[in-house]
């Protein structure tokens, strides 16, 4: 069963410089702009890494356990069940709250049939499935009826986001939809704007919302790179670094992005400057590196895994040529990451009971 995943896991990732501009501090949990706040890609920065070791799990025994979100006194999690599913809608896939001071998880909404990118705001939970994006009402937990979007359905190669964001007096939802297109639809439904389209097998993948701007990631496309475009899609998407040919997940701390591409022992971690400048390789020799987040002056980042205490790792960014380590939990990644105040919150992305929810330290 490890087998099976890794090899859906290494399919996914195998398949200009102008200056980007300040921001305020983004909520890496959840997509959202939270001005004079600290930015929860980046912790703070000292540079004392997290002790190593097999973490706390807080929940196991999930089938393909994929994206998790923090919100309040909640994490919310979407359990998968398969990356291949092929019943029609609906399917086995669960969004679960589980209460982060402990406890029992309780399903908020089911029938999805393979969730992977989750948004949380203060009134709906969003998830991106094979149907489309789903709005789920926070305080019933009732699903809608139809999905906002059911275009944006490419999830099972993973890389997808859903981004909350405000556009004038709007809430808008930004979608990378892993395949063609970076899309905005109102967090209500409807007034869909496509903010980039490619072509052919053109992947788009991992998204963040800057100021007024959307970065993303393209792959698979005669001009793949790290790009952005503006929200309210008043001018085309530019290219900002062509050396990225092969994206998979991008984070913005206050002065970097951070970016994973490639995978099948070619995968890299980079950081590249948000002023403008050449960007650091700061890992390489990846089976499929995904997530990455800075904590304490240290980057971690998941990658691929057939089992074992090695999916989650690290690198100092306080100093050059630090060595990458292991940090411990132990699955077969990818799953997801975030950082939560001074802890990092992982999902192990095991098929059938193996799958783990859990925390650093």
């Amino acid at each position: 069963m490890r087998l099976a995943l890794l090899s859906v896991l290494l399919l996914g990732v195998a398949c200009s410089s102008d200056k980007p501009p300040t921001q305020d501090r983004r909520d890496a949990g959840t997509g959202t702009e939270d001005a004079g706040s600290e930015d929860a890609g980046s912790g703070d920065a000292g540079c004392e890494p997290l002790a190593p070791g097999l973490g706390t799990p807080l929940l196991t025994g999930l089938n393909t356990p994929r994206r998790l979100a923090v919100d309040g006194a909640d994490l919310y999690i979407v359990e998968s069940h398969s990356l291949n599913p092929q019943q029609p809608q609906p399917g086995p896939g669960r969004l679960l709250q589980l209460p982060r001071a402990g406890g029992d998880a309780v399903p908020v909404a089911t029938g999805f049939r393979a969730p992977d990118a989750l948004a949380v705001t203060p009134d709906a939970l969003y998830v991106l499935d094979l149907d489309g994006l789903w709005r789920v009402d926070k305080a019933t937990g009732e699903k809608d009826a139809r999905p906002l979007d059911a275009t944006v359905n490419n999830v099972t190669i993973g890389g997808t986001e859903v981004l909350p964001a405000r556009l004038g007096d709007r809430d808008v939802l930004v979608i990378a939809t892993a395949h063609r297109r970076l899309v905005r639809v109102e967090a209500s439904g409807g007034n869909r704007q496509e903010l980039y389209a490619g072509t052919g097998y053109t992947q788009v993948r991992g998204a963040r919302v800057v100021g007024q701007d959307v970065w993303f990631l393209v792959a698979a496309s005669e001009t793949p790179g790290l790009y952005s475009v503006p929200l309210d899609g008043s001018a085309p998407a530019t290219l900002r670094d062509g050396s990225i040919t092969a994206g998979t997940s991008l984070e913005v701390t206050p002065t970097h992005f951070l970016v994973t591409e490639g995978g099948g022992g070619n995968g890299r971690v980079l950081r590249l400057p948000r002023e403008g400048g050449a960007a650091e390789v700061v890992a390489t020799d990846l089976q499929g590196p995904a997530f990455p987040v800075e904590l304490h002056g240290t980057l971690y980042f998941k990658d691929v895994s057939t089992g074992g205490a090695d999916f989650l790792r690290r690198v100092s960014v306080c100093s050059a040529g630090g060595a990458v380590e292991s940090v411990g939990p132990e699955g077969v990644g990818p799953g997801g990451l975030v950082v939560d105040g001074d802890t990092l919150l992982y999902t192990s992305q095991e098929s059938g009971t193996g799958g783990v929810v859990g925390r650093v330290p």
